[in-house]
């Protein structure tokens, strides 16, 4: 794992930051939801949405977003968006972003977390693996990523 690094959760003193973040992991990685430039700043969450950093050296290099529809039917479960710098990646950071937002998770009564994740990012679903994320389904042709159909996993973890 990186010395130095601190896992927590965000704060709203983290917002700037976090689109920071986000915009640079859109312009960086191809596994990112968001294309360059169609991220929008938006200013705080759901209230039983949640979001954990990792941060080195004062700059935030990772985070997961775990969004939760206010519906009663759908509260108990999060949805989500993992992010990792490519600088920092095979160092650990996602496993332990991973296991923090789990024990968070649990603590704010969340019964399932679910994610997706593009079919041929081998390294990512070896992660969500090892965490005891399963495949629960194939999302054929779900995105469109550099002109091609991309297919997904989706993936499931009961609590």
């Amino acid at each position: 794992m990186t010395s130095g690094l601190r896992i927590r959760l965000a704060d709203a003193g983290d917002d700037a930051s976090l689109f920071d973040l986000r915009s640079a992991l859109d312009r960086e990685s191809r596994f990112m939801m968001l294309e360059p430039g169609e991220r929008e700043r938006h200013d705080g969450l759901p209230s039983r949405s949640f979001e954990v950093v990792a941060e080195e050296g004062g700059r935030l290099i990772g985070y997961v977003g775990v969004s939760v529809l206010p519906y009663a039917r759908a509260r108990h479960c999060g949805h989500l968006v993992v992010g990792v710098r490519a600088s920092h990646t095979g160092r650990g950071v996602g496993r332990a972003l991973l296991d923090a937002t789990v024990r968070q998770a649990r603590q704010r009564g969340l019964r399932r977390l679910e994610l997706t994740v593009m079919t041929h990012n081998r390294a990512a679903l070896a992660l969500y693996t090892r965490c005891g994320f399963q495949v629960e389904g194939l999302r054929r042709g779900s995105l469109q990523v550099d002109g091609e159909q991309v297919d997904e996993y989706y993936m499931g973890l009961l609590l």
